[in-house]
């Protein structure tokens, strides 16, 4: 039986996109680009919005300066710390699949690229934090995913070491990071990834939080 569940956050537990395509738009705007479909911001999530803003340039013209992204992306931050949560929410199920898992007595976690205050934000917005017994946001350590120390930790965090352990998320660097560190994988096909949850190399894809507990165990 899995002992340990780690989670990533944008695109598996709540939908933000909304949200991070509104900040995003916002700094743009003020820098004369257009903006991004909702398609568009689905290819460039993933990474952190560092990332996410220096990929958006380069989607609406020519690349700038890495000056230039470091502003952008406090100013990302900024638009999205001012309202955060206006057009997010939980996808269906979430609720009722993790009091499940905490009840049979799985620990839980998250490991997210997202900024940990805005993480937090999220979590306690749509009453999630008590579920989890660790976040590892993207300015917890000094690597992020696909780099498998924030996923390790993550696990570490919910007191999961030496457990058995998965991670369950939406996008290649996820997949990347549970290869990594060498834990099973689990995929939602209703995220935010440039390419089909089944082309993930996935242990298991789910198409809903309800099919969350039999993806578990048929881990072995």
């Amino acid at each position: 039986m899995t002992e340990t569940v780690v989670f990533d956050l944008d695109g598996t537990l709540v939908d933000t996109l909304p949200d991070i395509a509104a900040a995003a738009n916002a700094v743009l705007a003020a820098e004369g680009r257009r903006a991004l479909s909702r398609d568009e911001v689905c290819r460039l999530i993933g990474s952190g919005g560092r990332v996410l803003m220096a990929n958006a340039f380069r989607a609406t013209g020519e690349p700038v300066s890495e000056a230039r992204i470091d502003a952008a992306f406090a100013a990302y931050i900024a638009a999205h710390e001012a309202d955060p949560v206006a057009g997010s929410a939980p996808f269906p199920g979430v609720h009722a699949a993790l009091e499940a898992l905490s009840e049979r007595g799985t620990r839980l976690a998250v490991c997210t690229n997202k900024p940990g205050r805005l993480a937090e934000i999220v979590l306690e917005t749509f009453e999630l934090t008590k579920f989890f017994a660790g976040v590892v946001a993207g300015d917890t350590l000094p690597t992020r995913k696909p780099s498998p120390e924030p996923l390790v930790e993550a696990v570490a965090r919910a007191g999961g070491a030496g457990r058995k352990a998965a991670m369950v998320g939406d996008s290649p660097i996820d997949a990347e990071a549970a290869r990594a560190a060498a834990i099973p994988f689990v995929a939602v096909s209703f995220g935010y990834s440039p390419v089909p949850a089944t082309q993930l190399g996935a242990d298991a894809v789910i198409d809903g939080f309800e099919e969350l507990a039999g993806a578990l165990e048929g881990l072995g």
